[in-house]
């Protein structure tokens, strides 16, 4: 009887060793970072962080790697509301439609020290504002950095399954109970854009890489032709980088 129960232990015992010594599953491997030939925008909740890079859990469920440098810029992404838009600021809005009658998704309000960045009209992909909901693909999109000329009120329409960044300075501030429509020029064109009522609005405040954490919602930018991000936004306070 003895002998059994001594058997019975030791098989407990070892039991227990294997199980504390069996591997941990490994973690899936990060997609490295190709920005050689395009411009790459990352976007989801950072997984990890160390001194050369962070690790983001895409919106769409991939992990990647994202280099930094010395040279990243930081900043928050702060929650803010049309009552704050000034005349002469500067911003920029993701929208959705033709050129002829684009329709924010959202809008951030630069800072000073950004104004200028990214002047102009080029392509822009899904943004955070939808990808973060799980939301479908777009027809198209665009990026247009400018100086906003006019606000005007506007009515609420339907959204078309297009999307595009119009960026610029404000120039004039009118209120309405359905929203805004802001005159924005670039170098070179013009956007007229509404902003429908409930659009997130943000705004950019410049920090520093130790404000980076863990299960920071962010969006990242590797600009083509370079092999770290030139620019990282962090949601602050539970915010999604809607851009």
């Amino acid at each position: 009887m003895r002998s059994i129960k001594t058997f019975a232990l030791v098989s407990a015992v070892m039991a227990t060793l294997a199980a504390c010594s069996a591997p941990e599953p490994a973690s899936p491997a990060a997609e490295v970072v190709d920005a050689a030939n395009s411009t790459v925008r990352v976007r989801g909740t950072v997984q990890s962080v160390t001194d050369g890079s962070m690790t983001v859990q895409t919106y769409d469920g991939r992990t990647v790697a994202v280099p930094m440098a010395a040279t990243t810029r930081f900043v928050w992404v702060v929650s803010s509301s049309l009552s704050t838009l000034r005349d002469g600021d500067f911003v920029g809005t993701a929208t959705t439609g033709p050129k002829t009658a684009l329709r924010a998704l959202e809008l951030v309000i630069f800072p000073e020290s950004m104004r200028g960045t990214g002047e102009g009209h080029y392509p822009w992909d899904v943004p955070g504002v939808v990808a973060s909901r799980g939301g479908g693909t777009v027809e198209s999109s665009a990026m247009t950095n400018g100086t906003v000329e006019s606000q005007n009120a506007m009515t609420n329409g339907t959204v078309q399954a297009q999307s595009a960044m119009t960026n610029g300075t404000v120039a004039g501030n009118e209120a309405s109970s359905g929203g805004r429509s802001l005159t924005i020029a670039y170098e070179g064109g013009t956007a007229n854009v509404t902003i429908p009522e409930g659009t997130p609005i943000v705004r950019f405040e410049p920090t520093e890489r130790p404000s980076l954490a863990v299960g920071q919602r962010v969006y990242a930018v590797i600009p083509k032709g370079t092999t770290s991000a030139g620019f990282v936004a962090m949601g602050k306070d539970g915010v999604t980088p809607p851009m």
